[in-house]
C-alpha cells in the first residue's frame, strides 16, 4: 500500500499537468479573444497565468513536503528522479516557497489596481508604462523576503539535524544527512530562541501585509459599488463586479486550501505547541490552487463564459462535419 508521501507526487503531476491546461486556454482565450479587458489587467491575467505554470514546474522539480515533529518542522525535498544536488534542491525548495508567496503577493496588487480603477483612475493609470516594471518587482521582492529567511534561519545544523534524525528515517526511510532540507525549530533545550523562530516571525508579517492590503482593498471595493451602483449608470458596472468577484474567489481558494493551515503549521513551533504527523498533504492541496485561479476567472466573467461556449461549439460542429466527411469517404470507397 503506497504511503501518503508517496501519493503526493501524483497530486504535483496532476496539478502540473492541469495548470498547464486550464492556463494555456486563459492566455489564448486573454490574447485573441477577450476583447472587454484591455491594457494593464490583461497584462495582469497573462502574468498571473504564465507565474501559475512557472509554480508548478518548480513544485515538480522541488517535490516539496513538510514534517512536523514535536515544537519543530522540517521542510524538504522527495525529489529522487532528477540526481540533482543537495543545494540544487534546496534552492528549488527556496524558490518555490518564495513563488508561492509572490502569487498572493500579484493578488494584493490586482486588489490595488481594481479598487483605483473604481475610486481614483489617475492612480490606476499609473499601473501601466513603466509602472508595470513595479507591480512586477513588487511580488518577486514579498517572494524574496520568504524565500531569502528561509536559507538565512533555516539552514540545517547539528542541533536540528539530531532532533529531526530518528523520525525521518522512521517515517520516510531516510537517513537525515542525504535529505536537501531546512529546519526550523523556535526554541533550544534550555529555551532560548533559535534562528527559525525568526524565519516565522518573518514569513507571518510578510503574509500579514499581503491580507491586509486584500482585505482592505476588498472592503473598501464592495462598499464603493454598493453606493455608485446602486442607483446610477455606471459605464461596464457589470463587468466590473464579475472581476471583483473573481479575485474574491481567487483569494478565497488559496487561503482554505492553503493559508489556514499551513499558519497552524507555520507557527506551531513559535507557539511551542507539540506535534507529530506528515504535512505536506498541505503543498498536495496547494498544486491544485494555480488551476483554481484561472478557471474561477473564466467561470466568473462572463466574456469568457461567452468565448468558450463558441469555441466548444465550433469544435464540436466542426468535428462532426469531419466525421461526416470520412463516413462519406468509405461509404464512396465501397
Amino acid at each position: 500500500m503506497a504511503r501518503f508521501y508517496e501519493i503526493t507526487e501524483t497530486f504535483i503531476k496532476f496539478g502540473f499537468v492541469t495548470v498547464s491546461i486550464t492556463n494555456s486556454i486563459l492566455i489564448l482565450l486573454t490574447v485573441f479573444h477577450i476583447k472587454r479587458i484591455i491594457g494593464t489587467y490583461k497584462k495582469m491575467i497573462i502574468t498571473v497565468a504564465l507565474m501559475g505554470i512557472m509554480f508548478s514546474a518548480i513544485e515538480l522539480i522541488a517535490r516539496p513536503f513538510v514534517h512536523n515533529y514535536n515544537k519543530g518542522w522540517m521542510f524538504f525535498s522527495l525529489n529522487t528522479w532528477l540526481g540533482a544536488s543537495q543545494l540544487f534542491l534546496q534552492i528549488s525548495l527556496a524558490v518555490y516557497a518564495s513563488f508561492y508567496l509572490s502569487m498572493i503577493s500579484f493578488i494584493s496588487v490586482q486588489f490595488l489596481f481594481r479598487y483605483f480603477t473604481l475610486t481614483n483612475p489617475k492612480i490606476a493609470k499609473k499601473f501601466g508604462g513603466t509602472g508595470i516594471i513595479v507591480w512586477i518587482i513588487y511580488p518577486i521582492v514579498s517572494g524574496s523576503f520568504y524565500g531569502g529567511p528561509l536559507f538565512l534561519f533555516g539552514m540545517p545544523d547539528e542541533y536540528a539535524d539530531e532532533y529531526f534524525r530518528k523520525e525521518i528515517l522512521e517515517s520516510y526511510g531516510l537517513s537525515i544527512k542525504d535529505v536537501p532540507r531546512f529546519s526550523i525549530i523556535a526554541y533550544g533545550a534550555d529555551g532560548s530562541l533559535r534562528p527559525g523562530a525568526y524565519f516565522i516571525i518573518t514569513g507571518a508579517l510578510v503574509m500579514i501585509i499581503q491580507y491586509t492590503i486584500i482585505i482592505y482593498c476588498g472592503v473598501r471595493m464592495h462598499l464603493v459599488m454598493s453606493r455608485k451602483f446602486k442607483n446610477s449608470s455606471v459605464p461596464n458596472k457589470k463587468l466590473q463586479k464579475q472581476f471583483f468577484r473573481a479575485l474574491v474567489t481567487q483569494t478565497i481558494a488559496p487561503t482554505i486550501l492553503f493559508v489556514f493551515p499551513a499558519a497552524y503549521v507555520l507557527l506551531s513551533p513559535l507557539l511551542n505547541i507539540e506535534m507529530n504527523f506528515q504535512t505536506g498533504w498541505i503543498y498536495a492541496a496547494l498544486s491544485l490552487f494555480p488551476p483554481i485561479d484561472s478557471i474561477a476567472l473564466m467561470c466568473m466573467v462572463s466574456e469568457y463564459r461567452n468565448v468558450l461556449k463558441e469555441q466548444c461549439k465550433y469544435l464540436c460542429c466542426w468535428t462532426t462535419e469531419r466525421t461526416v466527411e470520412q463516413n462519406h469517404e468509405l461509404r464512396s470507397s465501397t
